[in-house]
């Protein structure tokens, strides 16, 4: 969540891609971010499409990111707003133009047939490809909740604890590293002496920050399904392995982005 790389948002004018919007502009105004939004006009594909090719550059005129720029100034009147009409499958290209962007959001329903397409195959095309993190906005059931951030104690990836922290930051929210899966063993004992060590360097290095840890042998997945109830933003990693993958998401970021009760975050992140 770099404050001097965009935040992009997709938008089809559907009331979900509204609070998407909303939710984004207020994320890019706590972190001094500019905004951009994306339209995408999606095209019918087919035979005609592979054999001539695609056809002309859409007009960047649009009603959609029209109101979407008049629905930024309303929310966050000070954050730079720019927009972008794109042609092609939503599918593919959130992916390709979330290259340039700190943070990527869509939203999980869209409107429906062809003039509406942020449905949920194109959000979890968005979340298992783009090539930085993405959020899949689902309405918060109660607000002032923390950020909840999904850890292996053993292996803390980078990538997700500074997202989690810096979105924590943005939301003005406390954060709440959680682990779970913990087994009934030395590990445990591991795990909790890993994780403080974690906590004691957000303490040394975000002294104003409310951060906390939560163990559970429960199921991890799960877990952030029930805390996600009560949470502003929950955080998770995918792994980025070099490899296409038929489910590049893993089992965390699939559980949520299924029913997760607030915004899920999925943050690209190699093995160290």
């Amino acid at each position: 969540m770099e404050s001097i790389r965009p935040f992009l948002v997709a938008v089809d004018g559907s009331d979900d891609s509204w609070a998407a919007l909303e939710w984004t502009a207020r994320a890019a105004a706590g972190v001094g971010a500019p905004l951009r939004v994306l339209y995408v006009a999606q095209t019918t594909g087919g035979l005609a499409e592979v054999l001539l090719g695609p056809g002309p550059e859409p007009a960047q005129d649009h009603p959609v990111t029209e109101e979407a720029v008049e629905r930024t100034r309303l929310v966050a009147p000070g954050v730079a707003v720019s927009t972008e009409v794109v042609a092609g499958d939503p599918k593919h290209v959130l992916p390709a133009r979330s290259g340039g962007a700190a943070l990527l959001v869509v939203g999980t329903r869209g409107l429906s047939g062809l003039r509406g397409w942020l449905a949920g195959s194109v959000s979890r095309a968005a979340a298992g490809y783009a090539r930085c993190p993405v959020v899949v906005h689902k309405p918060v059931a109660e607000a002032g909740g923390p950020v909840l951030a999904g850890l292996d104690p053993f292996e803390p990836h980078p990538d997700v604890l500074g997202f989690a922290v810096a979105a924590a930051h943005a939301l003005n929210a406390p954060l709440r590293l959680v682990v779970g899966d913990l087994p009934s063993s030395d590990r445990t004992e591991a795990a909790r002496d890993s994780l403080e060590e974690v906590l004691t360097g957000l303490h040394r290095d975000h002294p104003r920050l409310d951060a906390s840890a939560e163990y559970s042998a429960r199921d991890e997945s799960d877990w952030l399904v029930e805390l996600s109830r009560t949470a502003a933003l929950v955080a998770v990693g995918r792994r980025l392995s070099g490899v296409l993958l038929t489910d590049p998401l893993g089992r965390a970021a699939d559980t949520l982005l299924d029913q997760a009760h607030c915004p899920v975050a999925v943050v690209p992140s190699r093995r160290r």
